[in-house]
This record gives C-alpha cells, structure tokens and sequence, in this order.
C-alpha cells in the first residue's frame, strides 16, 4: 500500500484513502485474522483518519459490511472503489468498509452494527427470512453477457488425478471452505441430491479450511509434498471463477487443475459443476433510512460498465435485485431454510390448528391398538387350541396305526404260526435225535453240531417272534439310518407262508448303489405289510374268480392264472424309488376313493391301510401313487427322497 503524502483531504477525495480507514468499524466486527494480517503502521494511520473524518459534522458516516471470502486484503481491493464512487455520488458521506466472515456479518445485522451488506445469494436468502432486510440490487456478470447469474461450485482436482467425475470420489477427502458456504459447498451438495447422491455420506470426509479461499487450491497442490496423510485432499470445492481469478492474478497455473463435471453455458468463461445462481447482492438493514437507500440504489445503478469501481468487483456495474426463489427452493430441499422449521414443530402446527381432525386420528388410533391387542389375544388363544388338536390328532393317528398293526397281526396268525412251527418242529427232532445217540453211548463233545443247530432254530424263532413285538407294540416315531432293502428282506418272511399256501410267486429286485436314508423302521415294515397284503388279497381274490369261471366252463383251453407279485427297489441318486406290483383284480374304484380314511372295498376292512402307507411315505418327505398296472393288477410306488 502507497504511503500517505498528507493527511488534509475532502470528502469527495476519502475513497483514495478509504483503504486505510476500513478497520475503524465496530469493534464487535472486526475479526482477529485481520488484524493480524494488517500492518501496525497502517492501523494507526487509518485511526487517526478515521476519527479527523468523522469528526467533521457534515460528514454522515456509513457502515456496509461485505463477506471476505478470499481474505482481508482481497476484500479491500475489490470493494473500496465502489465505497469512493458512493461516495462521490451521494454528498456529505464516507462509506466505512467492514471485511466480516459468515458468522461476523449475521451478527452485525442482528446488532445493527451495519446499514447495508454485500454478500453471496445463499447467505442473502438466510439472512433475510431473518432479519428485515431490503436488497437494493444485485451485480451484473461480466462473464454471462451482463446477466445476474454468476454464482456457482466449481469441483476442482488436479490435472494427474484420475477422478474424471463426481462419482470417482466416493469415499475420497473433499476440501471445503465452511459447511454453510453457498458456492463454495450448498451448492455443489444440491447438484449431486438432484443425482441421487446424498454428497456428505458419499465422499469418504469433509475438510472445511475456513477462509481466504485461496487455501483450498493451495491445499490441493501440496497433496504431493504432504507426508502427513490428514493433510491431504483428493478434491476441493471453490466458488464459480476462483480458478480463473487465481490464474490471472498470477497464484498458481491453471493448467495443473481440471474442474469435475464442467457445465458452463455457452458465452460463461468459467469453468463450473453446478447450474448458476443470481450474483451478489446489497441490502439495506434495518438501521439505514429509506432515502439512503434509495440514494445508494441510484448510485448502483447509474456506475458505469467500464469503471474501475465496477471492474474491481469483477462486474459490469448493477442492475436491480434479482428474484431469490431458486436459491430458497435449494435451502428448502437441503433443509436449511431460515423458515423451514423441523417436522415435530410442522405437526404440532397443524394439530393446534387442525383440533377436532387430531382427536379424530388420535381416536382412530387408539381404536386400532386396541383392536390390534384383541388380535393377538384371539390369535394366541387359537395358536394354543391349534396345537392342542394337532397334538391330539397325532394321538389319536398313533392310536390308530397302532390298532391297524394289531389287525395285520391278526390277519398274519396263520402264517406266523406256520413260521414259528418249522423251528419247533426242527428242535424238537435234534432233541429226540440227541437223546437216542446219548443212549447209544455217544460222547457228548459230539453233539456239538447237534446243540448248534437246535442254537440255529432257537434264533430262528426269536427272529419272528421280535418282528412280531415291534409291530405291535406302542412307541414314539423315531428313525435311525437304515437300508430299505434290509427291511423288504425282514418283511416279507412274515407272509411267506400266505403266499406259499396259495401259491402266490414273490420276486425281489434291487438295482443300484446302497445307501443308508433316516427311516421309521416300524412304519416303513408297516407300509411294505400293508402293500404285500393287500397285493395278496387281490391274486387270491383273482384266483377264486379264475377257479370258478373254469369250474362254470371245463372245456375253455385258456391258459391257467398264475398269481405274481413283484418288488422292484432302485436306489437313484436323488431318491430312492419302491414299486409293487401284482396281478390280481385291479382297482375297482378310482385311486383317491380308495386312499380315503374309513372307505374299504373288503367287507371287514378299516379303511385305514392305504392312508397310514400314504401318510408314513409323507411323514418321510416322499410321496405316494396308486395305479392300475400295466396287463392287469395294481402298482403302488413310493418315492423317498435322499437324505443324509
């Protein structure tokens, strides 16, 4: 700054030595960077001025203060000229200049510290839903052909980086200047909402450096030199123009930068990621009269284009104030708006004014709740009674099987008997055997064959009389890892004698690879009885019809009926496939009549057998089919899934 020659100067002529005067405002405004920043020499010449010019009466001193985004000094080469031309255009007046942050200038309006601001359009939105404030009139862009659109977020990185657009930066380090900067942050986070991006969740963290903008960028570049990694950034946010500003000011090149998702319309010389806003405003508070400000609104607008006051604001001089209604749907959307209050206080809003419509809903709710515990009342007391009859029923099909087990049994008499006769028989003739080489003198040593066999036909008869038991007795459904093909083998000796007697032929097939399946071993028994048996019925009951057509008609040379049953077993990969085959009579009704409980086609039938086989198969996750056999006869098949 130029030394002062002399210290006697009109009023007209203050705006040359306004710059050294601009710190005399309020002391609650002044801000302790900037103190810092100012020389002592240069604050103790601006006092002394400062008290010789408001202490001439003539002189109606005014104080505008101005946001200092980009330092101390900046702010007075930028907007001191336009104080001297004010000055100029309005008698009698010195246009004191305050450089505050955010903060400082909300607080110098809400004191009445100041009689007119210059501020960015978001803090211009904020500051007046809060405060009575008049705007006078807004700056002109000399990048957008004069209009007043010249304020925006410019998502810098550096030109090696390889983040190309605003989704390359998930999870990275973003420079800001403060969380409520308008184009250095609100609107860059309103762009990426408008893309579905919620930005502050997005990025990795957000550095806010505080002002002079210039930081940011400086910030940016030493990324390569930083060793300490909280130190660096992978991007930055700065306000439309920053980047050009800086370049012509001669700070940094430009060509080591490159501006993310750049959208600037056709004529806009700067680079920008964000759509544009109106520029910057001035705005009389409360303190200022109203023929100042309409001698301040004249001044604005009558400043040439060309004028050097005009030029240091980086405008073509000001037109009138600009509609704010995009910048407060931006602060309404982000939930910021001065005016927008929280939900809990929009609620409580309507319900004092809506009283009659709130007791109505808070009547309706207490109904459903209401109405909601009296459903879980009776769904709990149905869920109780629900498992009280399926444990019943379970009962009661225990009973039940148990019962049809019991008539099987006695269905088998005959053949078990005959069973139980051929060992009694064997060991009673080893014994006569045994008894008369005794008396003949043999030595005991050789009648070990003799007491071995008679061992043989004692295991032979507890073998039929334990298939027996199981059958009969009572017992919790329980499996165990079991071969099928093990328990056709145990099962079918039970009826070997039936079908011995009528002359019934049983052919056994097991095809594939053996493996062990979790079975109930005592239904599984009773399924295989139930089938065989029912099987036999049907050739024995074919037989007789067979025996009395030949006996009605000697002469017919048809071949003789020979009653067969077949048992095919393949073990597949995925299941395991049990197929019975007989020919005898048939179904003589359809397959889902006869699988009803309590309907037999036998005159002393339960009506049970088919429908405990189908429910043992599903008990086992298998299923059950009857069908009419190929050539005549019935086919049962069981298909078992395979299970480890």
């Amino acid at each position: 700054m130029e030394p002062l020659v002399g210290w006697a100067v009109s009023a007209k002529s203050l705006w040359l030595i306004a710059s050294l005067v601009c710190l005399l405002g309020l002391p609650k405004l002044s801000t302790a960077q900037s103190l810092e920043n100012t020389p002592n020499s240069v604050l103790v010449a601006q006092t002394a001025l400062a008290k010789s010019v408001v202490e001439e009466p003539s002189n109606q001193v005014i104080d505008v203060g101005v946001l200092a985004i980009r330092g101390y000094k900046a702010t007075i080469n930028r907007w001191q000229p336009l104080m001297g031309w004010l000055e100029t255009q309005i008698p009698n007046s010195y246009f004191r200049l305050h450089p505050l942050s955010l903060d400082e200038l909300a607080k110098g309006v809400e004191t009445q510290g100041l009689d007119f601001v210059i501020t960015n359009p978001g803090q211009s939105v904020l500051l007046a839903r809060q405060y009575s404030l008049s705007w006078v009139a807004t700056l002109r862009s000399p990048l957008n052909n004069g209009a007043a659109m010249q304020v925006g977020s410019a998502l810098v990185v550096r030109a090696d980086s390889p983040y190309h657009t605003l989704n390359d930066l998930k999870g990275r380090r973003l420079g800001i200047v403060s969380k409520n900067a308008f184009g250095g942050y609100l609107t860059l986070v309103y762009e990426a909402q408008l893309k579905g991006i919620d930005l502050p969740r997005f990025v990795g963290e957000i550095i806010p450096l505080g002002f002079p903008l210039d930081n940011l960028i400086y910030r940016l570049d030493d990324n390569k030199t930083a060793t300490d990694l909280k130190q660096q950034l992978d991007a930055a946010v700065v306000p439309v123009c920053q980047l050009e500003q800086m370049q012509t000011e001669g700070l940094i090149n430009i060509e080591r930068h490159r501006v993310l998702d750049n959208q600037a319309p056709k004529g806009f010389d700067c680079q920008v990621s964000t759509r544009l806003y109106p520029n910057w405003s001035m705005a009389k508070t409360s303190r200022a009269s109203q023929p100042l400000a309409k001698s301040v609104t004249q001044a604005l607008l009558a400043l040439p284009e060309g004028h050097p006051a005009a030029k240091a604001a980086d405008s073509v001089g000001w037109t009138t104030a600009v509609s704010q209604l995009a910048i407060d749907q931006l602060l309404k959307d982000l939930n910021m708006h001065p005016l927008q209050a929280p939900w809990w206080q929009r609620a409580w809003q309507w319900v004092k004014l809506h009283q009659q419509w709130a007791w109505l809903v808070l009547g309706i709710l207490v109904l459903l709740n209401v109405y909601h515990f009296w459903l879980e009342y009776r769904f709990s007391r149905r869920g109780r009674e629900l498992i009280s009859t399926q444990r019943q029923l379970n009962e009661n099909r225990a009973l039940l099987e148990h019962a049809q087990r019991i008539a099987i049994a006695g269905e088998l008499g005959a053949s078990l008997s005959h069973e139980l006769n051929q060992p009694l028989a064997a060991i009673g003739h080893y014994c006569h055997g045994a008894e008369v080489r005794l008396q003949r003198g043999t030595s005991p040593e050789e009648l070990q064959s003799v007491l071995a066999l008679i061992q043989q036909e004692v295991t032979r008869a507890d073998s039929i009389i334990s298939r027996l038991r199981n059958l009969l007795k009572k017992r919790p459904v329980s499996k165990q890892p079991l071969y099928l093909h093990e328990l056709v083998n145990d099962t079918v000796p039970l009826l070997a004698y039936e079908f011995e007697q009528h002359q019934i032929n049983l052919a056994v097939n097991v095809s594939g690879e053996a493996y062990l399946q979790p079975l109930d071993e005592v239904g599984m028994q009773q399924l295989l009885l139930n089938l065989l048996k029912n099987a036999a019925d049907a050739c024995i009951q074919r037989q007789a019809l067979e025996q009395s057509a030949s006996e009605a008609n000697p002469r017919d040379d048809s071949k003789s009926y020979s009653p067969s049953i077949d048992i095919d077993l393949r073990y597949q990969e995925h299941k395991t496939l049990l197929t019975i085959t007989d020919n005898g009579t048939g179904l003589t009704e359809e397959a889902s009549l006869l699988m009803q409980a309590f309907y037999s086609t036998k005159s002393e039938g339960l009506g049970l057998g088919l429908v405990i086989c189908r429910d043992i198969a599903e008990s086992h996750g298998g299923t059950f089919n009857l069908e009419s056999a190929i050539g005549g006869g019935c086919q049962a098949q069981i298909a078992i899934p395979r299970k480890s």
